[in-house]
């Protein structure tokens, strides 16, 4: 018998061979955790054996993949907002004449879900923290924009380090070779901002982005009460107060977060870092193997 079904209908009907079963069949998934920004979903997207289609596949028109990415985007942003949605199901997404398109879709409510659990009590990362955001200038006015590293920052944070003297990457990393590594730098760039925090310190030179320091406060586990601290700072900055204030904020983040101390590790020569610690109350011990242990109490 000839097919009857409006050609809307043949489309739908279609798409849905295509669907959750044919993915569980073929085992073409892909993982992410929300919140989401547009590096990750394309990442996501990336991992997928179905993204190669998606980019032309025999004759067919591409899809429009930054068009994907905002989905995703706003998908992931819907679960972060609404903790009581305890499901979500889009099957399919389907992308025709690459555009997109969700043919079905289903939301389930927590109906015991109750307010007051925290801020994101639903996520396993905690969204990107704008709180911290601060515009500053360096003693010689230069501005800068402190702010929480992002995972789109690696270019950035790859330059930085590349560029750094042999004298400063010892000082940070206790040798003069440089993590340059691509898995390196997504844990140094992909963090959760709850157990592990970033500040990157931004400038911009002739236009251009630039990245002239970073400071780390990375919870010790299992109790995570107190957490462990680390700064860098660009050769061409140094002595113009960013460390300073670099260190200041992890304090504030630290006391905000309830830690009952800070702690590094600093190599005893490093002396900048050692006078900036002490002006703020660390305590300190020189070990003897060449490194000064610092601590601040923070309760």
């Amino acid at each position: 018998m000839e097919n009857t079904f409006p050609p809307a209908v043949v489309e739908r009907i279609n798409a849905r061979k295509a669907d959750g079963i044919t993915a569980e069949f073929v085992k073409d998934f892909s993982v992410g955790l929300p919140p989401l920004n547009q590096t990750l979903a394309k990442m996501l997207m990336e991992e997928t054996k179905v993204y190669k289609m998606l980019r032309g596949f025999r004759g067919k028109a591409p899809a429009n993949l930054q068009e994907l990415e905002e989905i995703l985007v706003g998908f992931s942003s819907l679960i972060v907002d609404f903790p009581e949605i305890a499901e979500i199901d889009i099957n399919p997404l389907a992308v025709s004449n690459g555009r997109a398109r969700a043919l079905d879709a289903r939301i389930i409510i927590d109906e015991t879900y109750a307010e007051g659990k925290g801020l994101h009590p639903h996520l396993v990362i905690a969204p990107y923290p704008t709180r911290y955001i601060t515009p500053w200038k360096l003693s010689d006015g230069t501005e800068v924009l402190l702010r929480p590293i992002r995972p789109e920052d690696e270019p950035l944070e790859r330059e930085m380090l590349a560029t750094l003297s042999e004298e400063a990457t010892k000082w940070r990393f206790f040798s003069t070779v440089r993590p340059l590594d691509h898995e390196w730098l997504i844990v140094f760039c992909n963090i959760d901002y709850d157990r592990h925090m970033a500040i990157v310190a931004e400038v911009k030179e002739k236009g251009k982005r630039r990245i002239i320091g970073v400071a780390r406060l990375i919870k010790n586990p299992p109790m995570f009460a107190t957490a462990e601290f680390a700064v860098l700072i660009h050769d061409a900055y140094q002595g113009l107060g960013l460390g300073y204030k670099l260190t200041e904020m992890l304090i504030a983040i630290g006391r905000r977060g309830g830690l009952e101390g800070i702690e590094g590790l600093l190599l005893t020569g490093n002396t900048r870092m050692l006078k900036i610690c002490r002006e703020l109350g660390f305590s300190y011990k020189v070990t003897s193997d060449g490194t000064t242990e610092v601590m601040l109490r923070l309760k």
